[in-house]
């Protein structure tokens, strides 16, 4: 799971870096406000973001505004990390739900709030055992659709990012079918919740769907790349017979357990794990 940490004091920063480490969460450190639209940008992996209240450029409530404004974004969970009296927290952001973690930080309670976060996402895909057992397919077989579906990602964020939004209507409507009946194979349900949105939506009111629709389509598709690319990483190593450290669901195949959640991956054979 990727995190990122919006803290301009260096100490904070590292304290919150160390903690969620521990703990098997991949993170991302931002600065200040500015650097941390930035680094959403860059990572559509991002699934939390924890930051500081108090910070040059962009303070912490002025992040949440401008994070919640933005369609692709405004479903990431946000825990505000501060030193300043509970008064200085707005209702409206406790309202909505926001979480706030006061200093000095108590690695209980920040990670309560960070499972409780993160608890709310869904998972970008299926544990891949059951889409395996729930389609009849082995590994070797599941590995090729992977790879088969990691191309029409690739080819279709290169395409809309190229034509931009004033010709996704065409792109969409040429690819939708293929893009969904893979999404719901391998059960991307939140790439295939935001197709089928737009394949309800009326002729003439089609392109105002796909401007709104438009960033989070893009995010979720790179997230789903970023996913697949974890998946053919870790499918690589195991083919060389290399080991990587991996969290989470399973793939058994041929003596090879191989386990992926987020942004860690490992490879282990029945003999490294002593399975008969």
């Amino acid at each position: 799971m990727s995190i990122l940490i919006v803290e301009d004091n260096p100490i904070s920063s590292r304290v919150l870096e160390h903690t969620l480490d521990k703990y098997g969460y991949h993170t991302h450190t931002a600065g200040d406000g500015e650097q941390a639209l930035e680094l959403l940008d860059a990572h559509p992996e991002i699934q939390l973001v924890i930051t500081d209240l108090v910070m040059p450029k962009t303070d912490g409530m002025e992040l949440v505004r401008r994070i919640k404004e933005r369609p692709e974004w405004r479903d990431i969970p946000i825990i505000l990390c501060t030193s300043k009296t509970p008064a200085s927290i707005t209702n409206r952001y406790r309202m909505e739900g926001g979480k706030v973690e006061f200093k000095p930080i108590k690695t209980d309670s920040l990670l309560g709030k960070v499972k409780a976060s993160l608890a709310q996402q869904r998972p970008i895909m299926q544990n891949p055992d059951q889409t395996m057992s729930q389609i009849g397919m082995d590994l070797q077989g599941f590995l090729d659709i992977l790879d088969e579906f990691l191309k029409l990602i690739n080819d279709n964020i290169t395409r809309v990012e190229q034509h931009g939004k004033e010709s996704s209507e065409q792109l969409l409507d040429r690819d939708m079918d293929n893009l969904m009946e893979g999404a719901k194979l391998l059960r991307a349900d939140r790439v295939t919740d935001i197709l089928e949105r737009l394949s309800r939506s009326p002729s003439a009111k089609k392109q105002e769907s796909i401007s709104s629709l438009y960033p989070l389509l893009l995010r979720e598709l790179k997230a789903l790349q970023h996913a697949l690319l974890l998946m053919k990483t870790a499918r690589d190593r195991v083919l060389k017979n290399t080991s990587l450290v991996i969290y989470g669901s399973h793939l058994g195949a041929r003596g090879v357990k191989l386990t992926l959640q987020g942004d860690n991956a490992s490879a282990t054979t029945n003999a490294e794990t002593g399975a008969r």
